[in-house]
């Protein structure tokens, strides 16, 4: 008898870039991990992972998982086109009735969902990670002057994207609706680091509710984002900025 067709409940969308090698058992971590715990949860859901051009072996390192993760669909791009051209193909290519995006490295671990089911269940449209919430527990800070970037950008995201109160905009554990994700991803025009603060002035602009929950956060150590990194994503930040001023963004919300 073929198998029926259920649409999955979540979707977990991980966009990888050389996460094989030596690097390999975070995302095996990781795989192993959300399989785990969204096993024991009675819910359809799907793993969509999205490899960014990798020259190494993270395509067949995510195909591993295939046995114990019964919808996992493995995006082999051949390409490098940014973290945020995977996020937004993920986003476009899952089913769930929900959508995390997730880091490759398992940073915030999938377990951090469990505050996040109640939202969910209540019909919330996009829930977010935070580190710095003060209830947020940090177990292995990044390097101080990573830390000082991203505060100070913080800062300069905040007041020029108009997300005073969102404390965290960056952190990778994001859930959204589809309902949001089909109103917002389709305009998501940055392709490397800087699509969370254009993904959530969106949300802002048009009206939908952010909700913020502090999360178990610990570096991995062997993050790609380095100085040249922090400086593409200011730059994304101000290109952001001038197409907000330039009226290319439509902030009218849809499916009301």
């Amino acid at each position: 008898m073929p198998e029926t067709k259920t649409k999955p409940y979540l979707s977990v969308i991980i966009p990888a870039y050389n996460e094989g090698g030596r690097k390999g058992k975070e995302l095996r971590k990781n795989l192993g991990d959300i399989a785990k715990y969204l096993g024991t949860r009675g819910i359809e859901y799907e793993v969509v992972v999205v490899s960014d051009g990798s020259r190494d072996n993270t395509v067949d390192v995510a195909r591993e998982f295939s046995k114990v993760i019964k919808k996992l669909v493995v995006v082999d791009r051949k390409v490098n086109r940014g973290k945020w051209y995977s996020v937004r193909e993920g986003y476009l290519k899952a089913k769930g009735e929900y959508r995390l995006l997730t880091d490759a490295d398992g940073a915030t671990a999938i377990t951090n969902l469990k505050d996040f089911w109640p939202l969910m269940e209540k019909g919330e449209d996009i829930i977010i990670g935070s580190r710095d919430l003060k209830e947020a527990r940090i177990l292995k800070h990044q390097p101080k002057w990573k830390e000082f970037l991203g505060n100070t950008g913080n800062i300069l995201i905040k007041s020029m994207m108009g997300l005073w109160g969102i404390d965290d905009t960056q952190c990778g554990f994001k859930a959204f609706s589809e309902k949001a994700v089909k109103d917002i991803v389709p305009q998501l025009k940055v392709d490397r680091w800087g699509g969370d603060f254009e993904m959530l002035m969106l949300a802002k602009k048009k009206g939908y509710k952010i909700n913020e929950l502090p999360v178990v956060w610990v570096d991995a150590g062997q993050s790609l984002v380095g100085l040249k990194g922090y400086l593409r994503t200011f730059l994304e930040l101000f290109q952001v900025k001038w197409r907000m001023i330039a009226g290319r963004y439509d902030y009218r919300k849809k499916n009301d």
